[in-house]
């Protein structure tokens, strides 16, 4: 259970790297695919070309460290991994919820919603006395 942990972790801290290239990459399409990319850009709560999302883009990489520092942590059963989880998870909600796409998926959800439940299950299998078992040795 602790690989699979492990890997989850890290993998979860690897799809920060989405809201990275959002937020640092500009946009050269043709025609019909700048429609589409402005389309779910507007449908994001921070505008990618402002300040605002250019700080999460420093702070997705931020996200992206600490996520694979925890999946270190827990794949070498380290006591120090809560530490660095914990506050991947508050800032990866902060990410999520700043740039807010309700364009959907595959799938019945978007992956705004996956990626919310993704962390709050990890702050809760973190804090809670089961995700000992769960994640590995504290």
């Amino acid at each position: 259970m602790r690989t699979f942990a492990a890997v989850f972790v890290a993998m979860h801290g690897l799809g920060h790297l989405v809201w990275l290239f959002v937020a640092l990459t500009p946009v050269v399409l043709g025609k019909q695919g700048r429609a589409m990319v402005e389309e779910r850009r507007r449908a994001l709560l921070v505008d990618p070309s402002t300040a605002g999302g250019k700080l999460v883009g420093v702070l997705a990489i931020t996200v992206i460290g600490g996520f694979l520092a925890s999946a270190w942590g827990i794949w070498f059963e380290s006591s120090w991994w809560p530490v660095t989880l914990i506050p991947s998870a508050v800032a990866s909600l902060v990410i999520v919820t700043a740039m807010w796409n309700p364009i959907k998926a595959p799938g019945p959800v978007t992956l705004s919603v996956r990626a919310l439940l993704a962390d709050v299950g990890l702050a809760a299998a973190t804090l809670m006395p089961w995700g000992e078992r769960l994640l590995g040795a504290r």
